[in-house]
Order: structure tokens, then C-alpha cells, then sequence
């Protein structure tokens, strides 16, 4: 993170046990942020692809079936702890949530569809308010008929040049997977099963207003995933407890 968006998180999203004011949240920045400036250049290199196994090769064939297209071209098996990343947080409790989840590793990061449940809502004034379990959920039209839809329950990877990968979606999941290979080192799944997408996420996008972390992530000295278990790099810190929820109201506005 940047200065201003660092010690903003840190004073209003998460929790000490004696509350940081802003020169010593500026100061814990300063720490990590040295740390990062003190690396050497990294010469990132394309990550090697592993075999599909054969157990796994239905899974992948009713996937690209039903994803395969424009923005999926493919499922790679990769070892995650290779890709680099940009998203600069994991929520732990949510990866716990996908570890905990039946079924084996393949069908956790390659998920084809996610369960539908009804989300519990309630009436307060004027206004309908929808309790969401998590926030990747967005408002869409379908067939004619409005939902409130879960973003695609898979992991997803992006060429952002020279073969060089890019975790793009599925943070928690990738993070509870490389967790588990660390703390099981007789487990079965070394690699995971991504599906490889076309368009970078919109936050590095050129035309995306703020292009502090696009240089970040395609300049010398680039985040990888892995420094999220290098504890020099990454700070552990306890979030303030929130929850998700979407809400839907009508209102009169000004008609020009």
C-alpha cells in the first residue's frame, strides 16, 4: 500500500490492542515500505506448468465447457507461491472458510458454479437490505429478472508479458492452499488448478486514474504471492469485524 492508504487502513479498519495514533501508524509503514525499498530487482520468470493429472481432467473439461471464451482460454496447473500479486490483503477467517469447504483442492479453486442460497434481507424504511455472506457480489439482470450475483468462485490468472503469471482472482483460496501444502508436507496436491483469463484486473489497468500500484506491480522490484508468508513483508494485524451487506431503495431525484 501507499503512505496515505496504509495509515488510513490502519487507524480506521483494524485493531490494536492500544490504538495507533497516525505517527506511529506512518511508522509502521515506514518499516515495512524500507524493507520492500531494500530488495534487490527480482527477475521474475514464467512459472513452470505441471501436468493435469488425470483424476483431475473431467473436472477441467466440464469447466472449460461451461467458462471457456473470450476472457477464459484455459486451466493451468501452477504452484501459486510463483505468481506474482496485487491484491495487498487476505482475510484469513475467509480462507479458513474455503479450507474447511468438502471436496478436494481442484474442485475448491476451480470452481464451476457457486451454491445459490437466499439471502436473508430485512425492511428498514425505505430501503430492502440484503445480508451478504462475503463481499464478492454485484447487482446484474438475467433473463429479464434483477439478482444480486456472487462474483466466479475460481481462481484466475493473467500473462501480464513474458509469460510472467499474475494472480488475479481467488486470493483467499490460493492462500488456504499454499497454507496447507506448507503445513502438510506429505499432501497429495502440490499445484493448483487456475484458470488462465485474458484482461488485467481494473486497478492496473492504463486508464485506471491511480497508477501508483500498475508501476508497482510491473516495475523491478514486483509483489509476489509468497511474500504474504514472509512475515518481513507482510504484517499480520486484527481487522475490525464487519459484515456485507447490499441495499436497495427507490428515491426521487432532480429531472434536468
Amino acid at each position: 500500500m501507499e503512505r496515505d492508504e496504509a495509515i488510513t487502513f490502519l487507524l480506521e479498519q483494524c485493531d490494536f490492542d492500544s490504538p495507533l495514533d497516525r505517527q506511529q501508524a506512518e511508522a509502521l509503514w515506514t518499516q515495512y515500505h524500507d524493507r520492500v525499498q531494500a530488495l534487490p530487482a527480482r527477475n521474475t520468470q514464467p512459472p513452470q506448468r505441471f501436468p493435469i493429472s488425470p483424476a483431475n481432467k473431467g473436472l477441467v473439461a466440464d469447466f472449460l465447457a461451461k467458462h471457456r471464451g473470450p476472457e477464459v482460454t484455459d486451466v493451468i496447473s501452477i504452484n501459486p507461491m510463483d505468481l506474482l500479486a496485487y491484491q495487498t490483503c487476505v482475510v484469513t477467517d475467509r480462507a479458513d472458510h474455503h479450507h474447511q469447504q468438502a471436496g478436494g483442492w481442484a474442485r475448491k479453486t476451480l470452481m464451476i458454479d457457486r451454491p445459490v442460497a437466499q439471502l436473508p434481507h430485512r425492511v428498514e424504511g425505505d430501503t430492502i437490505k440484503f445480508v451478504l455472506p462475503h463481499a464478492e457480489h454485484m447487482f446484474a439482470f438475467q433473463n429479464g429478472w434483477f439478482q444480486i450475483q456472487q462474483g466466479a468462485g475460481f481462481v484466475s490468472v493473467v500473462d501480464i508479458g513474458r509469460g510472467r503469471l499474475l494472480l488475479k482472482a481467488g486470493y483467499h483460496r490460493s492462500f488456504a492452499f499454499a497454507r496447507a501444502v506448507m503445513n502438510e508436507p506429505e499432501a497429495k496436491d502440490k499445484c493448483e488448478l487456475v484458470a488462465l483469463t485474458t484482461s488485467l484486473p481494473p486497478a492496473l489497468a492504463p486508464t485506471c486514474p491511480h497508477q501508483g500500484l500498475r508501476t508497482m506491480v510491473f516495475g523491478s522490484r514486483p509483489p509476489l504471492f509468497s511474500d504474504f508468508f514472509d512475515p518481513d513483508l507482510a504484517i499480520t494485524v486484527r481487522l475490525r469485524k464487519k459484515r456485507w451487506e447490499a441495499h436497495l431503495r427507490i428515491a426521487a431525484v432532480d429531472d434536468p
